[in-house]
Formats: C-alpha cells, structure tokens, sequence
C-alpha cells in the first residue's frame, strides 16, 4: 500500500539532488571549460608576444642601432684628419656590421616560418635588405675614397649619397619597428578584451549557479518536508517511540502520505498484527508441547524396536560367521583332500617306480652273484696256477743248489756258472715270496667271494620280499585315493550348502542392517521433532515475552 504510494512520484529525492548538484556541476565544469579555453588564448597570445613579437622587435631595435652608429662613425672616419682616429672608426664599423648580422640571423629564421612572419613583414624585412644593400655600397665607395686620400670627394659623396642611403635605411627599419609595436599593441588590446569577457561571463554562470542553487534548494526543502512528513527529529522521535513497543502513539502531520503519516498507519497495523500474533503464539506453544510429548513416545518405541533389531542381527550375525567358518573349513578340507589324492597319485606313481627299481636291482644282484660265482671259479683255478709255479719253484731252487755245487767242484772255470746259479736261486726265491703272497691273497678273495655270494643271495630274497610289499603298498595307496575322491566330492557339497547358508544369512543380516539404519534415522528424527518441540515452545514463549512488551491500543 505504502509501497504504491510513494511510486506516485514521478521524480525521486535521489534524482532531485542528483539533477540539481548535477547542474551547478555541470555550471561550474562549463565555466572551467570556458576559463581554460579563454586562458588558452591569452596563454598563446602572450607566448607569441614574448617568443616572437618582442624577439622581432628587439632585432629590429638592434638593427635601428647598428645602422645609426655606422651611420655616425662612417662621418667621423670622413670628417676625421688622423689616421689613427680613422682606424678605430673603421673597427667600430666592422664591430657594428657584426652585431647587425647578428641580429639578422634570429630574424631571417623567423622569416623562413610562415606561422611567425607575415606577408607585410617580409616585405617590410625585404625592403631593409635592399636598402642595406644600397647603403654597404655606398659605404665601400666612401671608404675607397678615403684610402686614396680623396677627402673633398669623399665628402661630397658622403653628403650626397652614403648620408641619404642611411637616413632611408633607418626610416625602413623605424617601420619595421612601428610596425612589430602596432602588432603587439593590438595583441594586448585583444588580451585585454578577452579578460575583460571572460571576467563577465564568469559573473554571469556564477549568478546564474547562484540562482539554480537557491532554487534547487527550495524545492528539495519543499519536497523533504512533504515526503517526512514533519521535521526529521520529530519522525526519529516516533520511530524510538514504536522502537521502545508503545504502538498507542498517534502522529499528526499534514501530509497522510509522507513517512510520519506512513508511521501512524503502520502502529495501528501493527497493533492488529501483534494481536493476532499474540493469540497464533498461544496455540503454537499448545501445539509443541502436544507435539513434544507424542515424539517422546515415538523415540521410546523406536529405541525399544531398534534394540530388537540389534539382537536379531547379532544372532545372525553369529549364525552367518559360523556358516562362513564352516564354509572355509570345509573349503580347507575339501582342498587338503584333493592334496591328499594327488599325493596318493603320486605314490602309486612312485611305488610303480620302486617296483621297476627293485625289480631291476634283482636282476643286478643275481648277475652280480654269478659273477662272483665265475670270480671263484677263477680264483680256484689261479690257486691251481699257483701250485705249479710252486712246485716249479722249489725245482728250480733244487737244480740251482745242485749247479751250485758242480760249480763249487769246477774250482775257478765253475766260477762264472756258480753266480749264475746264485742269481737262478734269489730269483726262484723271491718267485716264491711272490707265489706265496698271491696264494694267501687268493685265498683271501676266495673267503671274500663267498661272503659276497651269501650277501647278494640275502640281497636277492630281500628284493623280492620288496616287490611284494610294493605290490601290496600300491594295491593300499588305489584303496586309498578312492577313499580320499569320495571325501573330495562330499567336502565339495558340504561346501555348496555352507555357500548357500552363509549367502542367505548374510542376506538376512543385510535386511536386519537396513532395519536398524531405518531404526537410527527414525530415532534421530523422533530425536529432531523432539528437539524442535523444545526449541518451536521454547520459540513461543519468548515470542510471548517480546509481544508483551508492546503496548496496543484497546
């Protein structure tokens, strides 16, 4: 309502101020504006008044000088009778025509820039160099006559031309020289007029800024008075008022639609609203009480079935670890048999091997025991060797003795036969040794053979006793891989079963977690709506105490 009302104007405070100081801104950026352009000119004015102007009429003035110092020193050097007197004059002339170039250099500079020398100038400058050109001639010519002792002549010319020259190259450089004052004159009238306007139109923007301002002033005045509605500590007064909680004030004001008037409106709106507020906080602190005592129910309850919960999932809980625990060990055991079968494999593999070895040892031992039997056999009849050899020894030794003693008999021709004989008899000697030595050797081997015969003989029933027990071994071991299969394939079903189980307690388990998670979430809520209950009574009864601070009217 309120809102609408002050949409009613068109154009705000804000926008008011705004477009006011925005046009004394814009008064005074406007006489900046035209300050610095008019400061501007008569900046340039002056800058080429001192840099140009002046700079032109000083050379001029030292021009005007130069030519009327020679002009005096070329008629002292004529009128002059010493030659001494002369001499100086003449270096006075030369001196003067370097200051003269001097000048004319900064002023011929100037003449080649269009923008610092206008057309009558040049033709003004132009002038006083023609002239300046007449005069250095007639000078040259009245020295000449001078150095040829033609004083009278020099005289004459001097009256008659150099004089006159000079007096036109001053008149030509006085008007050069009016000419630069007539300029600068006329730039300082300027000067002085664009002063004396800028000076007016400042007094001018400024009245009229003055004038904008006071009105300005007014009708924001006006229109601040009309929008408050009354002076600004009045309405601050009402509003600490309202602040402090007494709506029973009234505001009188002229204008209903300003803020005072807005703030009488709004205690009586208020007084209304605080009513209303005051009996909705009444039944929102019944309602959280009711509401309060029903979520303590529910949280006693739902802590009752989440307790439920808990011991139904532990006893399955156990149950699924059991099963599990059942599942492995079968798992080991079904696993441990399948080892035990491949080890029975192995065996019977193995105990196939050992038949074929010990079978093979048999038959070694039986062709290493008739071998031995050959052994013996040889051993009887190198015994028999021996014994000839024996005999054919003691022979030998019996016809050694005997060439011996036919030696002895022959006397010194037996000599040579008798160490013959020694010699057959150490030999039959020691063939002796040896023969004995290999009898008792043969005779040993002979005693070792049988001894070895009798072992390979018990080596051979041992082998055979062997293979028997082989058989049996490998014919126990088939027995028992059967035996460990038939364990295998009912570990493997035990094993699917305890699978079975344990997925279906797990499931169950799952279902009593959700159950819980459930439980928690509920009881966490019952736990909320209880807190809320608390803090939604708690809420109204300070909303109680702050309404009850408000006085309203009956």
């Amino acid at each position: 309502m309120y809102v609408y009302a002050y949409q009613e104007y068109s154009v705000t405070i804000k926008n008011r101020l705004q477009l006011g100081f925005g046009i004394v801104l814009s008064l005074m950026v406007l006489i900046a504006i035209i300050g610095i352009n008019e400061v501007s000119k008569i900046d340039r004015t002056m800058s080429k008044i001192n840099e140009v102007d002046t700079v032109k009429q000083r050379a001029a003035i030292n021009f005007r000088g130069s030519v009327h110092d020679r002009a005096i020193s070329i008629r002292d050097v004529v009128l002059s009778d010493s030659s001494a007197e002369r001499q100086q004059h003449l270096q006075d002339i030369e001196r003067l025509e370097q200051f003269y170039a001097e000048s004319a250099i900064s002023l011929e500079a100037m003449a080649n820039n269009p923008q610092q020398f206008t057309a009558q100038e040049k033709t003004l400058l132009d002038n006083i160099k023609t002239i300046e050109q007449q005069t250095l001639s007639h000078t040259a010519e009245t020295i000449q006559l001078i150095n040829q002792g033609r004083d009278i002549e020099a005289r004459d010319y001097l009256l008659l031309n150099t004089s006159p020259a000079y007096t036109q190259w001053l008149k030509a450089v006085n008007q050069f020289i009016d000419f630069q004052e007539a300029t600068i004159s006329d730039q300082v009238d300027y000067i002085r007029q664009q002063t004396g306007g800028f000076m007016a139109l400042m007094i001018t923007v400024t009245l009229i800024a003055f004038v904008i301002a006071i009105f300005v002033s007014y009708r924001l005045i006006g229109r601040l008075y009309s929008t408050i509605g009354g002076e600004p500590d009045s309405a601050a007064q009402l509003i600490r008022v309202f602040a402090s909680g007494d709506l029973t004030q009234q505001a009188q004001t002229k204008f209903p639609k300003s803020i005072v008037g807005a703030l009488s409106t709004m205690s009586s709106e208020l007084s209304h609203i605080m009513k209303a507020i005051s009996s909705s906080a009444g039944q929102v602190s019944d309602a959280a009480k009711v509401m309060n005592q029903t979520s303590a129910d529910n949280q006693s309850l739902v802590i009752d079935q989440k307790q439920q919960t808990l011991d139904g999932a532990n006893a399955i809980s156990e149950i699924s670890t059991s099963v599990q625990e059942i599942a492995r060990l079968t798992s080991e055991a079904a696993m441990q048999a399948q080892t035990a079968d491949k080890e029975t494999i192995n065996g019977n593999q193995e105990v196939a091997k050992t038949l074929t070895s010990i079978a093979e040892l048999a038959a070694k031992v039986e062709e290493a025991a008739r071998v031995i039997d050959e052994l013996s056999e040889d051993s009887k009849q190198i015994g028999t060797v021996v014994e000839v050899i024996a005999d054919i020894t003691e022979q030998t030794n019996l016809l050694a003795l005997n060439a011996a003693i036919e030696a002895a008999r022959a006397g010194e021709h037996g000599r040579g036969f008798a160490v013959v004989a020694d010699e057959v008899r150490g030999l039959a000697s020691r063939t002796k040794e040896s023969t004995l030595n290999i009898q008792k050797l043969i005779e040993k081997t002979q005693s070792r053979t049988v001894i070895a015969v009798k072992v390979m003989e018990e080596g051979k029933n041992k082998a055979h006793q062997c293979v028997t027990q082989a058989e049996h071994a490998g014919e126990s071991l088939e027995v028992i891989s059967r035996s460990v299969t038939a364990i295998n394939d009912m570990n493997a079903q035990i094993a699917s079963v305890a699978e079975q189980q344990s997925a279906v307690a797990e499931e169950i388990n799952n279902n009593f977690r959700r159950i819980t998670d459930v439980s928690d979430k509920a009881e966490a809520g019952s736990q909320s709506i209880s807190s809320l209950s608390t803090e939604l009574n708690q809420l109204a009864d300070a909303l109680q105490q702050s309404i009850s601070k408000f006085k309203t009217a009956s």
